[in-house]
């Protein structure tokens, strides 16, 4: 079996600039999505409420709990879209990959909302983890040195947010206490939606000269 090291554009299979779309109105919907549910959920905090709080805190508060589920789960569908087009395209499969399970953990968490539980606790594990990883590997698409530092920064950003109980503990003795839980919780989100927005925009815009260039031999 052949090794894919990176993205081999495909000239006659060109769906990036559909992908960039479903990825920029995918963000833009989400942030869009939560703004609304906080001001609809009456005391939230975003330093001691978290994100899934919006959605499936009991009793539910509506009609933020339907809107929020809901915007994941079409999300979740927005980025599995994109992802699967910047395979057809000729795009990294490992990116793609990290795309893909981000995405479905994302549109699963809409089905399974806080009050499941166990369930929702591990597609939000799965999801934060592929995210990150999603966007470190993004430099396997050929995209430029301005974006790769980008993609790598807020990869580590998600990532290291991730880890932190683990390294530091929680509690007082883990730096990124004082953010509180639903601080640090969009210490890992904010960036993975920001960046693939930022991605999606990039993808939509880019030339095909530049293309040809670029993705040709492909990438590590």
């Amino acid at each position: 079996m052949k090794f894919q090291k990176g993205s081999i554009f495909k000239p006659d299979k060109d769906y990036y600039k559909i992908a960039g779309m479903l990825l920029v109105i995918g963000g833009i919907m989400y942030v869009l999505a939560i703004n609304i549910g906080e001001s609809l959920f009456p005391g939230y905090s975003v330093a001691t409420n978290s994100l899934s709080d919006i959605g499936g805190m009991l009793p539910l508060i509506q009609p933020a709990a339907n809107i929020f589920n809901s915007v994941n789960i079409i999300l979740g569908l927005l980025i599995i879209s994109s992802a699967y087009l910047i395979i057809k395209s000729g795009g990294c499969r490992l990116f793609s990959a990290c795309l893909v399970i981000f995405g479905f953990c994302i549109g699963a968490l809409g089905v399974f909302p806080e009050y499941t539980h166990l369930t929702h606790v591990v597609f939000a594990t799965i999801a934060f983890f592929s995210g990150s990883f999603a966007l470190i590997f993004s430099y396997r698409l050929g995209i430029n040195i301005p974006m790769t530092i980008l993609g790598i920064i807020l990869g580590l950003i998600a990532l290291i947010t991730i880890l932190s109980p683990l390294i530091f503990g929680i509690g007082p003795n883990n730096p990124l206490d004082v953010f509180g839980k639903g601080g640090a919780e969009r210490l890992i989100i904010y960036p993975i939606i920001m960046y693939l927005t930022a991605l999606g925009g990039y993808l939509s815009a880019r030339g095909k000269d530049w293309v040809r260039i670029r993705f040709t031999n492909g990438y590590w």
